[in-house]
C-alpha cells in the first residue's frame, strides 16, 4: 500500500509521474527567471527536495534535507498556510536572520503550500533566487496554477488508493478480502525467497525468515444467525475480526476469506508463539461475546476453531498448499471439540 510518509523520490506509484513535476520546476526557473524552482515534501519533521530545477546555477540539489524546526521559508509557508513572498530578505530585519539567507545564498523567495485532498500538508512549491526579485500578479497566478497541477496529482493518488482499498478490503470488517490477501501474501513470499537467496558480505546466507499462517473459523455462526438473527451474526464476525486484529502485528496480513473464516499471514513467528496467540484470540472472543448485551439470552458457548503452521523461508512456499494444510488443522481442531 502507498505510504504518504515515504519521500517521493521516484515514480513508485502507478499514477504518479515525477517527470511532469520535473518539467514544472524547470518551467518555474525559466518563467520566474530564478535560480531554483522546487517542490519540497514535509515528512517526519523534515523537509525534502522532491524535484528541483536542472539549471546549472541551482544551489538546491535533489534529495536535499533540512529539519522542520530550522527557521526556513518553507516552514513559514506551512505554519501560515498561505503563500509567502519575500522579494529582498537580505535587507529585511527578520527574514535576514533565516539561516538560508544569513549563511546561505537566498535573496528572494516565493512559495505556496501544497496539501493532500484531506487538507493534511504535503509540502511547498517554490521559486527561489540568489538575487532580489519583483514578481507581479501574473507570476503569482502562474505559481498558483502550477501548484494546482501538483495538487491534482495528489488527488489522483488518493482516488487510486481509495479504489484499490475498496477492491482489496472486506466491507463488514475492514480487513483484507481474498483478493487483498492474495496480492499482499505474494509480497511476503517473495521477500522470504529473496532473504534466502541473498548472501551477506562473508558469503554466508542471511537469516532465514519464517512464514506462519493461522486459519480461524467461528464454531457457531449458523446457530447465532438462526436463533438471534443475522445482525448478531455480523456482530460475532466483527468481534472475531477485532480480536484477531488486536493480537496481530503491523507486519501481519489479516483477511476475511469467508463468512466467518479468517486467515492471518505472519512473517517471522514460530508455531509455538502463533498457537499461543490463537488460543488467546479464542479466549478474548468468548469473553467479549459473553459480556455483550445482544447475546444475553444465547444458551450456547462461543468458540473458535483454528489451525496454524509455520514454515521456513527456504521451504517450498506454495500459498495454496499452505492454506489447505492450515485449513485441515483448523478442521481437526473443530472435530476434536465435537468428540469431547
Amino acid at each position: 500500500m502507498f505510504d504518504r510518509a515515504h519521500f517521493l523520490t521516484s515514480n513508485e506509484h502507478p499514477v504518479l509521474d515525477l517527470e511532469k513535476w520535473q518539467k514544472t520546476v524547470d518551467l518555474i526557473s525559466q518563467l520566474f527567471d530564478c535560480t531554483c524552482g522546487a517542490i519540497v515534501q514535509l515528512r517526519d519533521q523534515e523537509f525534502f527536495t522532491v524535484r528541483t530545477s536542472q539549471n546549472n546555477d541551482n544551489f538546491l540539489k535533489p534529495s536535499d534535507v533540512w529539519p522542520c524546526e530550522m527557521n526556513s521559508f518553507c516552514r513559514h509557508v506551512i505554519e501560515e498556510g498561505d503563500s509567502v513572498y519575500v522579494a529582498d530578505p537580505a535587507n529585511h530585519p527578520t527574514w535576514s536572520q533565516i539561516p538560508f539567507v544569513k549563511e546561505g545564498p537566498i535573496r528572494s523567495y516565493f512559495g505556496m503550500p501544497i496539501y493532500w485532498p484531506d487538507n493534511t500538508v504535503f509540502g511547498t512549491i517554490c521559486a527561489i533566487d540568489t538575487k532580489p526579485s519583483e514578481y507581479n500578479g501574473t507570476l503569482f497566478q502562474l505559481l498558483k496554477q502550477l501548484k494546482e497541477l501538483i495538487t491534482a496529482d495528489l488527488k489522483l493518488i488518493d482516488a487510486y488508493e481509495h479504489l484499490k482499498m475498496q477492491a482489496l478490503t472486506d466491507e463488514l470488517t475492514g480487513l483484507y478480502n481474498r483478493r487483498g490477501l492474495s496480492v499482499l501474501a505474494h509480497k511476503i513470499i517473495c521477500k522470504a525467497h529473496a532473504t534466502n537467496t541473498n548472501e551477506n558480505e562473508s558469503g554466508l546466507r542471511e537469516h532465514t525468515e519464517s512464514v506462519a499462517i493461522a486459519y480461524f473459523d467461528s464454531d457457531n455462526l449458523k446457530q447465532i444467525n438462526n436463533q438471534l438473527g443475522h445482525n448478531c451474526g455480523d456482530i460475532a464476525i466483527q468481534t472475531l475480526a477485532a480480536e484477531i486484529r488486536k493480537l496481530t502485528r503491523a507486519s501481519d496480513i489479516v483477511a476475511r476469506v469467508g463468512g466467518d473464516e479468517f486467515i492471518v499471514l505472519s512473517p517471522n513467528i514460530n508455531e509455538t508463539d502463533l498457537r499461543a496467540r490463537c488460543q488467546q484470540i479464542e479466549v478474548n472472543y468468548q469473553t467479549t461475546l459473553a459480556n455483550h448485551e445482544a447475546f444475553a439470552d444465547y444458551p450456547n458457548d462461543f468458540s473458535v476453531s483454528y489451525g496454524c503452521l509455520s514454515v521456513q523461508g527456504n521451504d517450498c512456499l506454495d500459498l495454496n498448499e499452505l492454506y489447505i494444510q492450515t485449513d485441515k488443522r483448523m478442521y481437526a481442531n473443530k472435530m476434536s471439540k465435537r468428540s469431547n
